[in-house]
């Protein structure tokens, strides 16, 4: 499933901080020049600085919510993918929205908040943003997203218990043997090793299912889920890349994000 895609993820203050400031002057260029929702008619005292003030609604719970999602990130064991994005966009969104019918309420009008009134004062003056904001804010996620692959200990002998669509269908193994994982149409191919011999065996499944039960499987391509402890090297480059795993004789496809992962975690492995 698409929306359980492993993705790169935006841990960084700076580039957070960032991408706050560009998405709140894009708004406030908008509504000073741009002048939307008729403002030009609007005269009120210092209108050009409290329209600036709208920067704040934009920064403050973007940054609020990067400390929530950080949380998420590492409760999430360092993975995030495409839904957990989509999550984090829309909650943001509606935040911003919230703390800026409060602010154009209070500061720019003095009016008396009314909270039946935010969804009417979201749907005139929120919503017309979203096209324009919410995907310029995917995309400026998306450029200064990282992926991280964590360094585990190759002597976790914790048990992975797999179990198919099919009824009795299951497949046991230990963690560290755990090696990669193919999807097949329906089906995924499950690679480890049992008794230091390479052991291939097809369950009905899906990688996002696979994903939740084998905590350090890294998902670096739609179609795979490796394990990191069992790579041996790394070529190509962000466009082409592949990676050779130990037991494999094929070359792994690796996505242009988790290139530069699994590059940096080469280099910083012990």
């Amino acid at each position: 499933m698409e929306l359980k895609r492993s993705i790169g993820y935006t841990s960084n203050w700076i580039h957070t901080i960032f991408i706050s400031i560009i998405l709140s002057m894009m708004v406030v260029f908008i509504l000073i020049f741009l002048q939307p929702f008729d403002t030009y008619t609007t005269d009120i005292p210092y209108k050009n600085l409290k329209l600036f003030g709208y920067s704040f609604c934009i920064i403050i719970p973007i940054l609020f919510l990067h400390l929530l999602e950080n949380l998420w990130y590492g409760y999430a064991n360092r993975k995030w993918n495409v839904l957990q994005e989509v999550f984090i966009l829309l909650l943001g969104f509606i935040l911003i929205t919230i703390v800026s019918y409060f602010y154009n309420t209070i500061l720019v009008n003095g009016f008396k908040i009314h909270l039946n009134e935010i969804l009417n004062w979201s749907k005139s003056f929120s919503v017309p943003f979203a096209p324009i904001f919410i995907p310029i804010w995917a995309y400026l996620r998306f450029r200064f997203s990282k992926i991280e692959i964590k360094s585990t200990s190759s002597e976790s002998d914790n048990k992975i218990v797999i179990k198919g669509s099919n009824s009795n269908e299951q497949i046991k193994f230990l963690e560290k043997d755990f090696i990669m994982a193919q999807a097949q149409s329906n089906y995924v191919d499950i690679y480890f090793l049992s008794q230091n011999t390479l052991e291939k065996q097809v369950i009905r499944s899906t990688l996002s299912n696979l994903i939740k039960e084998i905590p350090r499987g890294q998902q670096i391509h739609r179609s795979f889920i490796i394990n990191p402890s069992f790579i041996t090297g790394i070529a190509g480059n962000t466009r082409k890349g592949t990676i050779k795993l130990s037991y494999i004789d094929a070359d792994i496809p690796i996505s242009s994000k988790h290139f530069l992962g699994v590059k940096k975690y080469l280099q910083n492995r012990p």
